[in-house]
């Protein structure tokens, strides 16, 4: 794996060669330093027969697939299965994680932080660019009260970052044994023991151990660096920008 260090002139180039589309005004120039990865073996994916629907739809949108930039980040796809609390398929077996350019560069940048603290570390993504009508689908799926399933899914209708491709799910993966590093709690699991917010109180009844505690500050740790946010209800979703910025900036992916 080769690093390079580039200053805010080189990332200049590299946003326009990945443009999204958006017309931003002029902002001011702040020097400070980003991580690239090349892996000259990566080649631009390939539709094959068997390919999801959802990557003919994905190239209507200026979305990247994050492992043409780096290889080494790992893509387990959760509700590209039935590995998921609704338990259905609803990326049609899709294997790729796909995002606008500037996303997909900090979560590079955080892979590179991640690798330098742990070199048998890497990001594991569980969840991506998801379509506004995946989103009805999920919702429709749930079969609770509609007040409750506020607290599982965000409704269509209010539009989630992920319908942007502005929101990753991720866990970290110990590569040398090809296991999840243990968070306390499972991908989507939607109770208080997964609020980052709750995680002092359950470290002290014991309920969260000290590793799991450890994870969850690693994988902010590297996140944040990179610039993406974490919040207080899932450890493992991070947000790029909040509704409005993506409004203006993004296309909605329908």
């Amino acid at each position: 794996m080769n690093f390079y260090k580039l200053y805010l002139i080189s990332l200049c180039v590299v946003l326009t060669t990945c443009n999204t589309g958006s017309n931003k005004k002029p902002q001011r120039l702040v020097k400070h330093v980003v991580y690239l990865i090349n892996h000259p073996e990566v080649v631009p994916v390939k539709i094959q027969k068997d390919t999801s629907y959802l990557e003919y739809l994905f190239q209507a949108y200026p979305l990247i697939n994050i492992r043409t930039l780096d290889s080494g980040i790992h893509v387990d796809l959760k509700y590209s299965g039935k590995d998921n609390f609704l338990k259905k398929d609803f990326y049609d077996g899709l294997r790729n994680a796909y995002f606008p350019c500037e996303v997909a560069l900090k979560i590079c940048n955080a892979q590179s932080y991640l690798r330098q603290i742990n070199p048998a570390y890497s990001l594991c993504i569980l969840d991506a660019a998801r379509p506004l009508h995946v989103q009805q689908m999920m919702w429709d799926s749930l079969q609770m009260p509609a007040d409750k399933k506020f607290n599982y899914l965000a409704p269509p209708y209010s539009v989630s970052l992920h319908n942007y491709g502005c929101a990753v799910d991720l866990t970290i993966i110990n590569i040398e044994t090809d296991s999840m590093l243990d968070m306390g709690s499972q991908f989507d699991h939607f109770e208080k023991l997964s609020e980052p917010v709750y995680e002092w109180k359950y470290l002290k009844s014991g309920e969260l151990s000290q590793q799991a505690f450890n994870n969850r500050k690693l994988l902010r740790k590297v996140m944040q660096s990179a610039g993406l946010n974490p919040i207080n209800s899932e450890w493992w979703h991070f947000n790029f920008c909040t509704k409005e910025y993506a409004a203006l900036n993004f296309k909605l992916i329908k």
